[in-house]
């Protein structure tokens, strides 16, 4: 008669507790995700705008302003090594843009998930950053004033995905 009590007492104790022992758990990784994400892009144009503090102000090249020069920052969020392009187009998509800065980026590498790119745009209509050539933009860039869009762009190696963000830029 006692070990029925205690066993009864015990069956209402594991009861209680939700240790009926009759239930399984099962874990379910989340899928990681080995794409790309840019995180931002952001732009110090020909006269010291820059979208990280102001993001209601046209921007503007101009080719004597400082040289031509101007900066890019981005952030990026990537587990796998990415393409990251720099393209210039006359509409907000990187679809028959030009290509003016590519570089592969992550980890062990000079651009890992982040940096930031020096940039000229010359008189002749030509538009490089960092080390890369010079390129043409004179097809695109037909007279001036124009405006035109830059978009930064971080595509996946091993597939064709792709996230790009924009800014309209007036060329001077």
């Amino acid at each position: 008669m006692k070990n029925l009590v205690v066993t009864g007492l015990l069956a209402l104790v594991l009861t209680a507790c939700g240790g009926s022992g009759g239930g399984v758990v099962h874990v379910v990784d989340r899928p990681v995700n080995y794409t790309p994400e840019l995180r931002s892009f952001d732009l110090l144009d020909s006269y010291d705008v820059d979208t990280r503090y102001d993001d209601h102000t046209p921007l503007a090249l101009n080719p004597y302003a400082y040289e031509g020069l101007f900066d890019i920052f981005w952030r990026a969020n990537s587990l796998e090594d990415f393409h990251l392009q720099l393209l210039v187009n006359d509409e907000p998509y990187p679809d028959n843009a030009l290509l003016i800065y590519s570089e592969r980026c992550g980890a062990g590498r000079q651009c890992d998930q982040g940096g930031s790119l020096i940039c000229e745009y010359t008189p002749h209509f030509t538009m490089g950053c960092g080390l890369g050539p010079d390129v043409d933009i004179s097809l695109l860039v037909r007279q001036v004033p124009q405006e035109v869009y830059l978009l930064l762009q971080v595509c996946d190696i091993d597939s064709t995905y792709c996230e790009f963000s924009h800014f309209p830029v007036w060329m001077e």
